[in-house]
């Protein structure tokens, strides 16, 4: 008799016990998500009104010669050029600095995600050894419906906390990272890629070649330093 009279009370207790375990976790899963969000937000320097191009930029090498490249993930152009600038980034070690820029392009399904990837994996301190990556299976993952499980394989290979990784590749710090670039590509008037200026000066297409490179590079480097 005791157990049917206070059946309703315990069956309410219950209820109200895991309603309120339900929102502690509710409220942790929250606050954990702000907290990772912060972290995001802290590694990849985001700050309302800096001046177009993400801050800091990806930087590749040191030297008083810059090349700038904009890209998109997606573009055979620009995995090809990103060879020949990392194999020059090593013949001139200490005289080339490569920029990356992202700039992906509309009309290419996946490159926006590809870019999303590898600032996913730089907030990790990965984002080179994710671009290579991209670029050395883009034949693979280019070609797929969904390309989002190639880019959580590679940040599995590279050994990041992929929970982390995947909770940042849709972050809005993220996506706001590679729009930085892409606004500074527009405020250069850039519309295709690979495009790419080095000091600051366009380089044509036909130079986009490793013996088109050094002639620029050479011709930098022996020119007069300005003054301060």
């Amino acid at each position: 008799m005791f157990q049917k009279r206070h059946l309703p009370f315990i069956l309410i207790i219950a209820v109200a016990v895991g309603t309120g375990v339900a929102g502690t976790l509710f409220y942790r899963a929250k606050v954990a998500e702000s907290a990772r969000a912060q972290s995001a937000a802290e590694v990849l320097h985001i700050a309302p009104g800096t001046k177009p191009g993400a801050v800091p930029p990806h930087i590749r090498g040191r030297g008083q010669v810059i090349i700038e490249e904009f890209a998109d993930f997606q573009c055979p152009p620009c995995g090809t050029v990103a060879t020949i600038l990392h194999q020059l980034e090593e013949e001139y070690r200490g005289r080339l600095r490569i920029v990356f820029r992202h700039f992906p392009l509309d009309g290419h399904q996946h490159a926006r995600l590809a870019a999303r990837s590898a600032e996913a994996a730089g907030v990790q301190g990965k984002f080179w050894e994710m671009h290579d990556l991209i670029y050395q299976h883009r034949t693979i993952w280019s070609t797929e419906t969904d390309a989002r499980p190639h880019f959580t394989r590679f940040a599995e290979t590279l050994g990041l906390d992929v929970v982390r990784f995947t909770a940042d590749l849709d972050s809005p710090e993220v996506a706001a990272r590679v729009a930085a670039d892409q606004e500074r590509g527009h405020s250069v008037k850039v519309s295709s890629t690979p495009t790419i200026f080095l000091n600051d000066q366009p380089v044509p297409p036909a130079s986009f070649s490793p013996p088109g490179f050094r002639t620029l590079i050479d011709a930098a480097l022996a020119a007069p330093t300005p003054a301060p």
